[in-house]
This record gives structure tokens, C-alpha cells and sequence, in this order.
């Protein structure tokens, strides 16, 4: 009687322990599942952050890829060195921008509709035209024929006077001419004039009432080109007329 009891209460009691390790089990399966449950919210919550997070980054992208590109043309210049006409390209159109030299000064400008530019060549009194093409032109005029009938040409009289000014500080009056300071039509006197010339049939013509020892070519206005002559300043037009 007493054996069948105690087999009894030891049956009971691995009853008990089994049901207790399977209540545990349950439960820290349980816990498990609940932490993947949570781990993988969090993983796909951060994921959907950061793919929100990314979108401006292709805003930006797009924006940059717009933008218009920056190319030039490189035109050898007398003494050796080499200038850049930088251009942008805007909507498939070539738009001049500016003219470096290695970092130094060189006279240039670029015309109103930013489709030519002049560049001049200090050291052999050259104006050079240039295109969005890339199509380069000395539009210096080479020879002057005065009243007496002796053509002068541009060579020959820098060889006979290095100093004399033939062409310089070249500006767009239009997108069809040009002025240019020169000491033409004299030679043997220091007084400068303003000629003006056509680029289409690269006529030149002397800017009559306009002369002085210091004349400069500025910037274009809305009353024309601004000229500084012995420091009075006048508004140059494309059909040679001026006022103050």
C-alpha cells in the first residue's frame, strides 16, 4: 500500500515538472516571436525612413544634370600664349561667356547676342573674330588709303614705328559692328580717333568729331556705345552718330 503511494506522488510530481518545462518552453517561444515580430517592424520602419530620405537626392541629381554644360574654343594668340572663349551650352545654343589668357589681361567683348566674340591680339595689333562655330577671323583692316593716294599698309608702318597705334581696345557697337581707337588717318601725330567697321563687308569708317590724346572704348549702354575721350564721355552709335 505504501509503495503503490509512493508511486503515486512521484508520478504526480514528474507530472507536474513536465507540465512546468512546457509552460516555460511556450513562453520564451513566445517572447522569441515577439522579438522577430518587433526586430523586422523596426528593420522595414528604417527602410521606409531611408527610401524617403534618398528622393531629394535625385531632385538634386536631375536639377544638375539641367544645367548647362561649359566649353571653349582655344585660339593661339602672336606670342604664343593661348586664349580660351568660354561658352555655355544653353538649350542646345552656344552663348559666349568670357575670354581668359593664362590668367593674365586681354582686351576682348563679347556682342550683344553672345554669338561672337572679338579677341585682340596685343602684340601684332590684330582683331581677331570668332564665331560659336569656332570659325576665326583677322578682321584687322590691313591697309589705310589716304586722300593723296599712298596706300599705307598695317605692316609696313609697324616696322617703320613699332609705337604707332594702328588698332586697339576693339568693342561690339552691334551685333554687326564694331568700333576700334586708332591713330589713323595720321601718321606722325599722337592724337587717337574712333573708326567703326562693318562686318559684313568690313568697311571701315573714321568717326568724324571724336578724337583725343586718351580715348577709351567702355561698355555698351542703352544710348551706345560708351566712349572716354580726354575724360569727356560720349554714347556711340552703330550709324557713327554720338551724344553726351
Amino acid at each position: 500500500m505504501k509503495k503503490r503511494k509512493r508511486r503515486i506522488i512521484t508520478a504526480g510530481i514528474v507530472i507536474a515538472l513536465a507540465v512546468i518545462v512546457f509552460i516555460g518552453f511556450s513562453v520564451v517561444s513566445f517572447s522569441g516571436a515577439i522579438k522577430d515580430a518587433s526586430k523586422n517592424l523596426s528593420k522595414n520602419t528604417k527602410q521606409n525612413v531611408q527610401s524617403t530620405q534618398k528622393a531629394p537626392v535625385n531632385k538634386t541629381k536631375t536639377k544638375k544634370d539641367t544645367k548647362a554644360s561649359q566649353n571653349s574654343y582655344s585660339i593661339q594668340l602672336s606670342d604664343g600664349k593661348t586664349a580660351k572663349a568660354i561658352y555655355e551650352i544653353n538649350n542646345g545654343d552656344k552663348l559666349f561667356k568670357s575670354v581668359t589668357c593664362d590668367g593674365e589681361n586681354l582686351s576682348y567683348d563679347v556682342n550683344p547676342s553672345k554669338k561672337n566674340v572679338i579677341i585682340y591680339d596685343s602684340k601684332n595689333q590684330a582683331i581677331l573674330l570668332l564665331d560659336t562655330s569656332g570659325n576665326k577671323q583677322d578682321i584687322t583692316n590691313p591697309q589705310y588709303t589716304p586722300t593723296s593716294g599712298n596706300t599705307i599698309t598695317k605692316d609696313a608702318q609697324l616696322s617703320s614705328d613699332s609705337s604707332y597705334i594702328w588698332c586697339s581696345n576693339p568693342k561690339f557697337l552691334d551685333d554687326n559692328n564694331i568700333a576700334y581707337v586708332s591713330q589713323l588717318p595720321w601718321i606722325g601725330k599722337t592724337t587717337k580717333y574712333v573708326w567703326i567697321e562693318s562686318l559684313s563687308n568690313k568697311n571701315n569708317v573714321l568717326v568724324q568729331g571724336i578724337e583725343g590724346e586718351n580715348v577709351k572704348l567702355d561698355k555698351i549702354t542703352d544710348k551706345g556705345l560708351t566712349v572716354i575721350s580726354d575724360d569727356k564721355t560720349v554714347y556711340l552709335k552703330a550709324d557713327g552718330t554720338f551724344g553726351e
